[in-house]
């Protein structure tokens, strides 16, 4: 045998080339435990000093002090909310009325607990669809959406707003509000919106220099207080630095290695706690089941936790993971399950009580709780489409926390060479540039004219993030006259309803209507009325209302509901809208009396069952429905209940009753 290298040919006897092979199998096995050193070291906590704001803190808070509006783009973990936290001391002790604003009522939860332990809870409220706490509070934690009817009120904003998770403004569903939150708010209400994954933020400030008449400081911060660093898991347990030759070279061995196996190797490795997001929920759910009989230390405490968080609520105690997240330290996270668990759950990732959290992308929608490392097992959401730059950078930013670890890592285990150099590529790439998603709603047309006449109401829709954004001459006006256009059609319907006058004025009816902002808010108002709801019990009354839900579907009809005359309105109104030219809402192929249940149908079941007794463990099975989808749904549906409650109107009574019907354990 030969070997030829650096100019020299070695020739060993081929007795010697089984030596020679195990010598190079050391020299690789050396190189690689090189390897991984280099990438584990400086891993643990580090020193714990005094708190030091960042320059980038420094300056945020400073601009702020100065009473201009503030955008700060820095990655996730590196202290955006204590900018707003000292922002609102100052402020509360001048005086000023603040409100901290969220995209998900469980962040906005969230801030509430942490808010009233840091402010004092006479100091500290909270509003949100079902949620309704101290609301004469100098500090009110808010949905951006409840703020947005704040203003549209015309009562005057609040003296201090902060729009967390600002990057909302581009979600398809719900973006619109945040754009209506940014145009609607006065020039005294000062602004401090905070992202980790605003790329296009120049364009953005623009956009609010336009809209408010002075350009926010814009702040960025590039680098993490605690650094990230990416790897693979390679073939006999090695832990490398996620770099192209070592992609390249490191052969695959097919085989995926066990959660188990992955788990006790990080723990092995100081790499715990750990979260592991996972494309589906019955993968998060299947793979926590697997640690039911397994033991880890910290059971005493998690129980503690356990009890605070599911006092007065029984049903978690039955929960079919509580065995592995109390006795194993590991736990399921995702939608799908009740509230009452996600806190319990995040409250013990926080106090450093769990090994791992298997979850998906819900988790890293805002919530803060990071961990020492976050595990991907595949470079998709679970959907069709694969990861977006933006959803990586989500997920990925939830490894290190400040304060508690020196670096923070992300572990790639990929099915293939190409699933790393996807990792690589994402790592690398800038997160998708906010896109506005503006769109017209019938109850904002109607609020709009309520405060402003056509002129000055088509003049607020010019001011979109929407129309913005198109800087070809041709294209804006293209589209601009064609929201325009909508604008006007959707008005003359209004007309036509009796909601306008034929001046475009609000009229009586229309000025009860505009307080129900929802999707389907037309729906719900020609059903009050015409008087549709008059013979309704409350459970009824609920189950029609929860028919128009957003929120998934049960899989299975329970019982099916008369929702006849409800579909009768939507049949009427969408064929309106054909013939003024408007895009349908959508709803009436929900409400078809013919082929397999709706939508709509087992949503109506659903809710009414709830609201006549139901116990909640046979409905979600009944229904075939996770436990947390089950609970959105009664929840939205307690919202909508809630607008329509405080109406001045004679359904106001039936919808108190029907909403309060909902709202027993474990829902709250």
């Amino acid at each position: 045998m030969k070997l030829r290298g650096a100019g020299v040919i070695l020739k060993i006897p081929l007795r010697e080339e089984g030596v020679f092979v195990r010598i190079m199998r050391r020299l690789t096995r050396r190189t690689l435990e090189r390897l991984e050193s280099r990438f584990l070291e400086g891993i643990g906590e580090p020193e714990q000093k005094g708190f030091e704001p960042s320059p980038f803190q420094r300056k945020a808070l400073a601009a702020l002090l100065q009473y201009r509006d503030v955008i700060v783009v820095a990655p996730t973990g590196s202290g955006k909310t204590w900018i707003a936290i000292e922002a609102m001391d100052r402020f509360l002790a001048e005086g000023r009325r603040c409100w901290y604003t969220t995209p998900l009522k469980a962040l906005s939860n969230q801030k509430f607990d942490d808010f009233r332990r840091r402010f004092g809870p006479e100091r500290v409220g909270l509003l949100t669809g079902e949620r309704r706490e101290n609301p004469s509070a100098p500090l009110i934690v808010a949905t951006t959406e409840v703020l947005r009817n704040v203003l549209y009120r015309g009562e005057g904003g609040p003296d201090f707003v902060v729009l967390d998770e600002a990057h909302y403004l581009g979600d398809e569903d719900r973006g619109t509000t945040w754009e209506e939150v940014i145009i609607l708010s006065p020039p005294e209400s000062q602004l401090l919106l905070l992202s980790a994954t605003i790329s296009n933020v120049r364009e953005l400030a623009g956009w609010m220099r336009e809209v408010r008449g002075e350009e926010p400081q814009v702040v960025k911060a590039d680098e993490r207080p605690v650094p990230l660093r990416y790897g693979f898991l390679a073939p006999r347990g090695r832990v490398l630095p996620l770099e192209p030759k070592l992609v390249s070279k490191v052969r695959r061995s097919g085989k995926r290695p066990s959660p188990e196996g992955v788990l006790d190797l990080l723990e092995e490795k100081g790499l715990l706690p750990a979260i592991w997001f996972l494309p589906r929920r019955r993968d998060c759910d299947l793979v926590a089941s697997r640690f039911g009989r397994l033991r880890w230390r910290g059971r005493e405490e998690r129980r503690r936790v356990f009890e605070e968080v599911a006092r007065g609520d029984p049903y978690l105690w039955s929960h079919p993971l509580l065995e592995a997240l109390i006795g194993a330290g590991v736990a399921s996270h995702h939608a799908g399950h009740l509230t009452g668990w996600k806190v319990a759950v995040e409250r013990m990732l926080a106090r450093g009580l769990l090994r791992a959290v298997f979850a998906t992308t819900t988790l890293a929608a805002g919530l803060d709780v990071p961990a020492r490392t976050v595990v991907l097992t595949a470079l998709g959401n679970g959907g069709d489409h694969p990861l977006t730059a933006l959803e990586f950078q989500q997920m990925t930013g939830r490894a290190g926390r400040r304060g508690k670890d020196r670096v923070g890592f992300v572990l790639l285990i990929g099915r293939s060479r190409r699933d790393l150099f996807e990792g690589m590529e994402l790592a690398e790439a800038e997160p998708e540039p906010l896109r506005s998603s503006f769109r017209l709603q019938y109850y904002q047309i109607l609020n709009l004219l309520d405060r402003y006449d056509l002129e000055e109401a088509t003049g607020v829709l010019q001011q979109s993030f929407l129309l913005y954004q198109i800087r070809s001459g041709r294209k804006r006006e293209r589209v601009q006259r064609g929201l325009l256009r909508q604008f006007r059609r959707r008005a003359d319907l209004l007309k036509g309803l009796g909601y306008l006058d034929e001046d475009y004025g609000v009229t009586e009816a229309g000025r009860w209507c505009l307080l129900l902002r929802h999707e389907y808010s037309l729906v719900l108002a020609e059903l009050i009325r015409r008087d549709l709801y008059r013979d309704l019990s409350a459970a009824a009354l609920a189950a029609w209302v929860g028919s128009l839900s957003t929120e998934r579907a049960p899989r299975r009809l329970i019982e099916p509901v008369d929702l006849r005359p409800l579909a009768g309105v939507i049949f009427e109104l969408e064929g309106l809208e054909r013939k003024m030219r408007i895009p349908p809402m959508g709803l009436a192929e929900l409400f078809q009396p013919h082929g397999a249940p709706s939508e709509a149908k087992r949503r109506a079941a659903a809710v009414r069952a709830w609201a006549e007794g139901a116990d909640w463990r046979e409905l979600a099975y009944e229904a075939e429905m996770e436990e947390g989808d089950l609970q959105r749904l009664m929840l939205q549906t307690a919202e909508l209940l809630r607008e329509m409650e405080d109406l001045p109107l004679g359904i106001s009574t039936l919808a108190r009753e029907a909403r309060l019907s909902l709202l027993r354990s474990p829902i709250l």
